[in-house]
């Protein structure tokens, strides 16, 4: 019953409901656990990784991403490569989400929705008083909102990696990039990567 209850909720929640229930759940693991989290990072990547990439269309990212080289890769080469760039994307917001879990304060915009698709605002503000502007594009699958791009002062995730992926892929080949990408080499390219 637990699962249908869930069902139900997911399709009745917004998506901006969606994404505040999603961020006020990792927040608050974060902070009741944050030095266990700090002392074992692998622990806290398991936790974004339970919580947060379920709000995340990540075979869609992938596809998106990877633009026209993915109507010529393997169904594997999809997959290794959208579960690596999911694992690097939890790295790099994790560590982030870590580093400023306690002074990130979330105002939550007016959402437009277009069917299936919308786009929810929000204006982040550090510690320091400096803000940001954040965009998520979400779409409706199967009854619940998922994340498929996210704009930091209106540059797109999507655009900055399939730019940068993709001229490698053409430098090199798709499975050196995936190679590169489990072995950590990307981690400092993602936007907000210490």
């Amino acid at each position: 019953t637990l699962g249908i209850a869930a069902g139900v909720h997911a399709a009745a929640t917004t998506p901006d409901q969606a994404l505040r229930g999603t961020t006020e759940q990792i927040q608050k693991l974060i902070k009741d656990n944050y030095k266990t989290y700090r002392a074992d990072l692998p622990t806290f990547y398991k936790a974004v990784d339970d919580v947060v990439v379920p709000r995340f269309d990540v075979p869609y990212i992938a596809q998106l991403v990877l633009a026209t080289n993915y109507k010529t890769a393997s169904p594997e080469q999809r997959t290794r490569f959208a579960e690596t760039f999911k694992n690097m994307l939890v790295r790099a917001y994790g560590n982030a989400m870590l580093d400023n879990y306690n002074s990130i304060q979330i105002e939550w915009l007016p959402v437009r929705v277009d069917g299936d698709k919308a786009l929810v605002n929000t204006s982040m503000s550090s510690g320091s008083g400096q803000k940001y502007a954040i965009g998520f594009r979400v779409r409706k699958v199967n009854d619940d909102w998922k994340v498929f791009d996210i704009a930091v002062e209106n540059v797109s995730l999507i655009t900055n990696f399939r730019t940068q992926l993709n001229a490698e892929i053409k430098r090199t080949s798709l499975d050196d990039v995936i190679r590169r990408m489990e072995s950590g080499e990307f981690a400092q390219a993602a936007p907000g990567a210490k």
